[in-house]
């Protein structure tokens, strides 16, 4: 099966448009100059690659403006441009959507948090929060052009815009999806500007990829998204391929939250991933498109591990990076890099490494510093965020190679899972109870101490929401035994984990003392925590976790679509072996401000917790003699009210089969003439207490119950304002020896 890109669509610092941002590209242009956007005194930088003249007003429905954003500006924009290249109506047929994004609304939202800090007796539902859960910008492209039929948005720092891609592409390849559009998106905000500066990542002046005297790199905006379908489907509608989707891999280094290995290994194994994926080897690739974000470490490790993946061919490939011209875009980069080598390749053309002047030794690579015309048979897209989550993607000329072959789809079952919440720390046995009548937990946050659980030197450096998480993790790795991970396994264990609305408090109480005191107060060790992916970053690496990580975010239904984006990746044979879950944290902004307007969990006792189901694929549980604890037997996922999701879907047994929610919302529409709607129904959280994370808690309790032989059967279903998703597992025989 081969994959095409049928349509790109870019707005960048330099243009709005994906030609007219090549175009300058190629010319050398820079958009890198001084920030209007905002002032923030103290700064290092008063520098950036900034899109001018946006404003959420141009997409935003009339009167709806303050709820809107320019990262959701930029993504409607760009979206727009993808899907009219492509030819694509999502009115006409099905059409998945999937952004990557790390700020959302942080720049409409943050004077409002740092107010909120300073009087927290006045938190109350405020419209302008709309904008600021990370799902706002998916949301608000399916407004604005949609309908989608299935919509995520995931995080994983700078990597987001690439891991959008590989999971589109998974879609396709697993049968899933027939047309996907993917990308992502970042603004400008004064958090991310003042971060940065705080961890003396930032040049004061345009900065210089791979130049010897590079000193950080500059921050920019845009966003991203190319149109991905089959071959076939694309060719029965007429469509015109621009390049080829041969390859992608992700892994994480679990090494540092913020500083990546100095050897690249992980870097290296991911692009050597990639070409594997893609059935390419070194003497194939013509161009690199670095992610050479001009910092000292990034960009000396990522030429080490250029040189170790490429050997002699390392001497041929071109290389270049685009930041010194568009800045770092963050969760957008690794969109708007994939588009500009899939430009490159259709083109002929490899832009310049704007910047680069006298090239370090430690960079030693065949850089290119003017635009060189060429032809390109395939190339590579470089994409690293935060945490260490490595991602490559493979782009070819239309038919330049064989069709790649396509990995054999898996069967999925669950040998693990564990909870944090107001029972406890619990197991998969201990978890089941969370479905038995008892007394409602204590408000707020729950009883818990790292240090029962971990390492406290090796901890140190995780917030709650890192230590609630990996320790949710850790439990489900022992229940299957696999605490420790052994070198085999960790290399191929991965975790996505679900959060409503990130590290909000967190967020508050630096936006205040940025306000308050200015930049110069900004704490590098709490900046690297704000990021939504921090705490399952945190987890691979104290746990050494090599596989896919990161973060994905859905409101009320984030743990649900963490755990169906495992599967579908395990499905498609691009995993092994997935924890998959949420972590929420308490939050007097959340319960005030932004639950009741955004995902409508204001019933009961609010808590917290984290919960994880250990997911993996069948063979890879046979062959080390696991045995799985449930099957996961089929999945979906709905936008609207759900209506008809479960037609066709018969319980395998009436009278061992339960419907299990995290919480008591309505879900009759879902159930409609539904087999599903006459069986027994329990509710996970009036012992779980109300969160954003309750369904998660209810997937590790249905667990609980058909491992212990109480049910053959659960259909878990969680649901938020328009969307939800629905997983069913059943009882599953031992795939190996005892």
């Amino acid at each position: 099966m081969r994959i095409w890109v049928t349509g790109i669509g870019v707005v960048s610092p330099l243009a709005r448009g994906a030609a007219a941002t090549m175009d300058r590209l190629v010319a050398g242009d820079s958009a890198i100059g001084t920030i209007s956007l905002f002032q923030l005194p103290d700064s290092r930088t008063r520098i950036a690659a900034e899109v001018s003249g946006l404003t959420a007003a141009e997409v935003a429905p009339p009167g709806e403006e303050e709820a809107w954003s320019r990262t959701d500006a930029m993504s409607v924009i760009a979206v727009r441009e993808a899907i009219a290249q492509a030819g694509v109506d999502p009115h006409a047929g099905p059409v998945d959507l999937l952004v990557g994004g790390t700020t959302a609304g942080m720049y409409e939202t943050e004077e409002l948090l740092a107010w909120l800090s300073r009087e927290p007796t006045a938190v109350s539902p405020l419209k302008r929060m709309l904008s600021h859960p990370l799902s706002s910008a998916a949301d608000h492209v399916r407004a604005a052009v949609g309908p989608f039929r299935r919509v995520r948005s995931l995080c994983s720092a700078c990597s987001s815009g690439a891991n959008a891609l590989l999971l589109g592409a998974a879609w396709i390849r697993a049968g899933l999806s027939k047309c996907v559009v993917a990308g992502g998106a970042d603004g400008l905000c004064r958090l991310t500007f003042a971060g940065f500066g705080a961890l003396s990542a930032m040049d004061p002046s345009p900065c210089r990829p791979f130049d010897r005297r590079r000193a950080g790199l500059n921050l920019g905006e845009g966003a991203g998204f190319l149109v991905l379908e089959p071959e076939d489907a694309a060719r029965a509608r007429g469509a015109t391929p621009i390049v080829e989707l041969r390859g992608w891999a992700v892994g994480a280094e679990a090494h540092h939250i913020t500083n990546p290995e100095r050897e690249g290994r992980t870097a290296a194994r991911v692009m050597e991933g990639a070409m594997r994926r893609a059935g390419l080897t070194p003497k194939d690739i013509d161009y690199i498109n670095a992610h050479g974000t001009a910092t000292p470490l990034n960009d000396s490790m990522e030429s080490a591990a250029i040189r170790a993946c490429f050997g002699e061919e390392a001497e041929r490939v071109a290389v270049s990076s685009s930041k010194g011209q568009i800045g770092h875009t963050l969760a957008a980069a690794g969109a708007i890099e994939a588009a500009i080598t899939a430009m490159a390749v259709a083109r002929g053309v490899m832009p310049p490494t704007v910047g680069l002047e006298e090239v370090d030794p430690a960079c030693r690579l065949t850089h290119v510093t003017a635009a060189r015309k060429a032809p390109i048979r395939a190339a590579m897209s470089n994409s690293f965020g935060f945490g260490g989550t490595d991602t490559c993607i493979v782009l070819s000329a239309i038919d330049q190679f064989p069709p790649p072959v396509v990995p054999e789809r898996r069967s999925v079952v669950v040998v693990g899972a564990a909870t944090v919440g107001p029972l406890g720390t619990r197991g998969v046995e201990g978890s089941r109870e969370y479905l038995e009548p008892g007394p409602s937990p204590a408000p707020g946050a729950i009883a818990f101490q790292a240090s029962d659980h971990l390492d406290v030197g090796r901890a140190r450096r995780l917030d709650r929401g890192g230590r609630l998480t990996t320790v949710a993790i850790q439990m489900a790795l022992r229940e299957a035994g696999l605490d420790p991970l052994s070198d085999e396994n960790a290399a191929v264990a991965g975790a996505i984990m679900g959060g409503a609305f990130g590290s909000v408090d967190g967020s508050t109480a630096y936006m205040c003392r940025i306000y308050d005191k200015g930049a110069k107060y900004a704490s590098p060790a709490d900046f690297p925590n704000l990021v939504p992916s921090s705490p399952v970053g945190h987890a691979s690496i104290y746990l050494g976790m090599r596989g896919p990580v990161f973060a994905m975010a859905d409101l009320a239904a984030s743990a649900e679509s963490a755990v169906v984006s495992a599967v579908e990746l395990i499905h498609a044979g691009e995993g092994e072996l997935i924890a998959a879950g949420s972590v929420e944290e308490t939050s007097h902004v959340v319960e005030g401000c932004l639950s009741p307007i955004c995902s409508g969990v204001e019933r009961g006792v609010r808590s917290e917790g984290a919960s994880v189901l250990l997911l993996e694929s069948e063979p890879h549980a046979e062959a080390r003699g696991a045995r799985p604890l449930a099957r996961v037997a089929w999945w979906t996922s709905w936008r609207g009210n759900g209506a008809g999701a479960l037609a066709g879907l018969t319980p395998p047994s009436m009278k061992g089969a339960a419907l299990i929610t995290g919480d008591a919302s309505d879900v009759r529409a879902v159930l409609a003439g539904s087999p599903w709607a006459e069986v027994p129904r329990r509710v996970a959280s009036p012992r779980a207490g109300e969160h954003e994370g309750a369904g998660g808690v209810a997937m590790a309790a249905a667990v609980g119950a058909i491992a212990g032989g109480e049910l053959e059967a659960a259909l878990v279903v969680g649901s938020a304002p328009d969307r939800g998703y629905a997983v069913l597992l059943v009882s599953a025989a031992p795939v190996g020896p005892a």
